[in-house]
């Protein structure tokens, strides 16, 4: 709307206040009503699974597609040039599988394949042709190729026994059975059983793996990570956080690990990229994997969750972050080594940091508590409802009760084997003997005989990465915590840490090893049929073997609170939708999912506005703040020169580098593909703002907003900084 445009409004509205004042207010509430339509509607909440998004009336909502275009199983379709990538997202965009995610998405591949001489991760990398591409051992590429309900075949399996413990072992059993099954009838998938519904819905998905993955382009830390750890969940951001990778295949084009012969993935679809992204107001969605959410769980899980998981976690890793970070200030090649481990716990630690604000500022326990108080007394309204659903509640608070006895017990023991190679050697020791006792057909799956040799490489690599005196300040860290702990301090080994008159002695006695001192004094004993667990004189191994009976109890109280769960939740949720009259969309369990909204800015925090889109003048700005705001050389230099090219966004008279949308996005999400009304690439998902990091727990269009990194950043710092023209040739976009 230009300046003439409005002096005619005014001109019009003058006349009509002078002769027709009946009319002005037709005239004045048919403008607003104008306005009002350039106002972005609140789209619907969840990650729609692949069944439900005919439903959601898309085209209403500002989809400019066909629905088809998005998901049709009889024919190509968007959802097909999606790929699981880790524990991310990537698409295709390119017919030769060339592959966008997200640059903190494969940190740790560009980690594993640079060295201090040849550091990919700090300089960045560009192969200008495929022969330079570098393999990366270990990354997959997963293809959803279909899906199909199995609930009554897994259901009927976990109804048949009688002993609620036995209840999730025995969905587990069947879960195994039916991939099994299915992977048998199609050795070039790989099956997965996903739980849409507590104790209500599972769903088979069929994915094609792709396990020939090699890098491309990917920016310089500086880039990729400007911002670090400061900005990390945060908005405005100014992250280039942005990777190509490629899929290979064998010649006949089934899935392969690297060799030389293979050739470039020919995907049945692949992402165009409209290099002209987005404005503040536009429709936008996003295709992906979300990992796991937890909205339809009832008030006594968040509790859980806020009392005991989210605050031991994130206390325990904002330690370890600092612990290891200052091991590596002097120590360049520990730095390195150590750098993808610091960024995953960097990442956790600060999501449960603004978990636990975003549970706080919105009461969500209460809120949680005051809707479940409705939700009784509408099933006390009804002799029906009351016979067939009124004690769940009642039951689910039983159920969570008894989880707070037990408080951070698990956690803590996971911890152990997280961060402590002694712990895990003298774990698998106590295991492996105890196990060894039974016949071959009652052991663990991991020790009987067809998997011996995996168990020797796994001791093979704990002995050979083990640093004794990073082990030791870890396990002071995680015993000493939790011998203060309520639930612990009263349990043995616990109760012996804190009857200890020097506490500290008492931990350095345990690493006076036996068994444990070195490889070949442990792997001899360990395979030796002779060597009874009560032959052991190592006594950090009989530390652990008390470890082991306390898990093997608190894991029993788990699967017992999990079988009652797992009916439990199906009532929950089945007397919910009865009140509420409406069904509901499964929570997020990393299969493919698809969420909408619009580019839009938000309100933090009193008297403070966000707006959506920022800029390279931001991150020039942020550059002389120092710190985690390195900013990578030749962007202030092209930026001075004004050297921006075609990418420059018309209003803001810059290049655009992030901007945020109101879509419902979790972890997994990462590197999904930001989608425009045409279902054209305009952004690449990496992150959600401090305040959204409660969406796995609820959802609101005040303040849940997604980031993700503006398509003409990537292009302009593929063409203008790192010269990548072939890249750029192979997108379609000169």
């Amino acid at each position: 709307m230009n300046l003439l445009f409005f002096q005619s409004i005014k001109y019009f509205i003058g006349v009509l206040m002078k002769t027709f004042k009946s009319a002005l207010k037709i005239t004045l509430l048919f403008l607003v009503a104008i306005s009002v339509g350039f106002i972005p509607p609140k789209p619907d909440e969840g990650m729609f699974p692949l069944s439900d998004i005919a439903k959601i009336n898309l085209n209403e909502k500002g989809l400019k597609i066909s629905v088809d275009e998005i998901y049709n199983p009889n024919a190509p379709s968007l959802v097909d040039a999606l790929v699981r990538i880790g524990g991310c997202t990537g698409s295709f965009v390119s017919k030769e599988g060339l592959i966008l995610t997200n640059h903190h998405c494969v940190f740790g591949a560009v980690q594993r394949v640079s060295t201090l001489e040849q550091n990919y991760l700090e300089n960045g990398f560009y192969a200008s042709d495929k022969n330079s591409e570098i393999p990366v051992e270990g990354l997959t590429a997963k293809i959803t190729v279909s899906y199909e309900d199995v609930s009554k075949e897994v259901l009927e399996a976990a109804n048949q026994v009688s002993d609620v413990s036995e209840r999730s072992k025995a969905i587990s059993k069947k879960i195994s059975e039916i991939v099994n099954r299915e992977q048998e009838k199609d050795s070039s998938i790989t099956a997965e059983v996903s739980e849409m519904f507590v104790g209500e819905q599972y769903v088979l998905f069929r994915y094609k793996t792709i396990r020939d993955i090699r890098l491309v382009y990917v920016p310089p830390r500086a880039v990729g990570e400007f911002g670090g750890e400061s900005d990390n969940w945060i908005y405005p951001r100014h992250t280039g956080d942005f990777s190509f990778v490629r899929a290979y295949v064998s010649p006949d084009g089934k899935t392969s690990t690297f060799n030389e012969k293979n050739i470039p993935y020919n995907p049945k679809k692949f992402i165009q990229i409209n290099k002209n992204g987005i404005d503040e107001g536009d429709f936008v969605f996003i295709l992906g994997y979300p990992g796991r959410t937890f909205k339809h769980f009832p008030s006594y899980f968040v509790s859980y969750h806020n009392n005991y998981q989210l605050p031991y976690i994130q206390e325990l890793y904002a330690w370890l972050i600092n612990y290891y970070t200052k091991l590596g200030e002097n120590n360049p090649e520990f730095a390195l080594e150590i750098s993808s481990t610091i960024k995953g716990l960097a990442n956790t630690e600060k999501n449960y940091r603004g978990k636990l604000q975003g549970i706080r500022n919105l009461n969500l326990i209460e809120n949680k508590k005051k809707e479940e108080e409705e939700l009784q007394k509408f099933i006390d309204s009804s002799p029906e409802l009351m016979g067939k659903y009124g004690t769940v509640l009642g039951e689910l608070n039983e159920v969570y009760n008894d989880a707070f006895k037990s408080g951070r017990s698990l956690f803590v023991l996971n911890a152990l084997r997280m961060f402590s190679d002694n712990y895990k050697l003298a774990y698998l020791f106590v295991d492996y003997k105890t196990e060894m006792t039974k016949p071959e057909s009652e052991r663990k799956a991991e020790f009987k005989e067809a998997n011996r040799n995996k168990v020797i490489n796994d001791i093979n690599n704990w002995f050979a990465q083990r640093d004794l005196e990073i082990e030791k300040d870890v396990l002071d860290k995680i015993l000493l915590d939790a011998a203060k702990f309520d639930e612990l301090k009263d349990i043995e080994p616990f109760k012996s840490i804190n009857n200890a008159s020097d506490k500290q002695k008492f931990i350095d006695e345990l690493f006076k090893f036996d068994l444990l001192k070195d490889q070949e004094s442990f792997t001899p004993k360990f395979l030796d049929e002779n060597y009874k667990l009560e032959n052991v004189k190592d006594g950090f191994v009989n530390f652990v073997k008390q470890l082991y009976d306390f898990r093997n109890s608190e894991f029993k109280k788990q699967q017992i609170r999990d079988g009652k769960v797992n009916i439990l939740m199906a009532k929950f949720n089945e007397v919910k939708k009865l009140w509420l009259k409406k069904s509901f969309i499964p929570d997020a369990n990393s299969t493919l999912r698809l969420t909408y909204g619009y580019v839009k800015g938000y309100s933090p925090r009193d008297a403070v506005y966000y707006s959506p889109i920022s800029s390279l003048k931001g991150m020039i700005e942020k550059s002389y703040w120092g710190g985690d705001y390195q900013i990578y050389h030749k962007i202030k230099e092209l930026y001075s020169k004004g050297e921006l090219g075609n990418y420059v966004h018309p209003k803001l008279k810059d290049v655009p580098v992030a901007f945020i949308y109101n879509t419902d996005t979790s972890g997994g999400n990462s590197g999904s593909p930001v989608l425009d009304a045409y279902g054209r690439l305009v952004g690449v998902n990496f992150d959600r703002s401090f305040e959204a990091t409660i969406n796995d727990y609820a959802w609101s269009d005040s303040y849940s907003r997604s980031i993700g990194v503006d398509i003409r950043f990537v292009l302009w710092f593929a063409d203008k900084v790192s010269g990548a023209k072939e890249l750029l040739k192979e997108l379609k976009v000169n």
